[in-house]
């Protein structure tokens, strides 16, 4: 009979720690895109904002626009400048964890093929006897 993996409960800790870590990834990955897509927007926004202006208050609030979209463009790009050291905190964490697993997956890989020569080995053995046995039977 066959023992259990004596790490199998660990293994799956370390399973879960690397979804975990793939999840905080993905979340990532995810605002750092939306950051991006913001930024885009602004540009595009602050880019197509009419030159022509005609009175004094039109130039004044084209102005005063201008000015509070490039205030967000440098919150954007310190946002992003943030979320960027987040996704490679998460994307180093998440390297860790599944490194961590695949060891001990490895480890139970390593002793499921012990275990199954084992068993495949007593199972030989107990042919070897059976075969080496004398017949009591008589044949008739």
């Amino acid at each position: 009979m066959s023992r259990q993996f004596s790490l199998a409960g660990l293994l799956r800790v370390r399973g879960l720690q690397e979804r975990a870590a793939a999840e905080r990834l993905s979340r990532a990955h995810i605002q750092s895109a939306q950051t991006e897509a913001r930024e885009r927007q602004v540009r595009a926004a602050l880019s197509a904002s009419p030159d022509d202006v005609g009175d004094v208050r039109s130039l004044t609030a084209l102005a005063a626009s201008r000015v509070a979209a490039r205030s967000m463009l440098a919150d954007l790009r310190a946002l992003g400048e943030i979320q960027q050291a987040a996704l490679d905190e998460a994307g180093h964490a998440h390297a860790a964890a599944r490194r961590d697993e695949r060891g001990l997956a490895r480890l139970a890989d390593a002793h499921a093929r012990r275990e199954h020569a084992r068993d495949l080995q007593a199972e030989q053995t107990e042919l070897d006897e059976i075969a080496l046995r004398p017949r009591t039977e008589e044949t008739t």
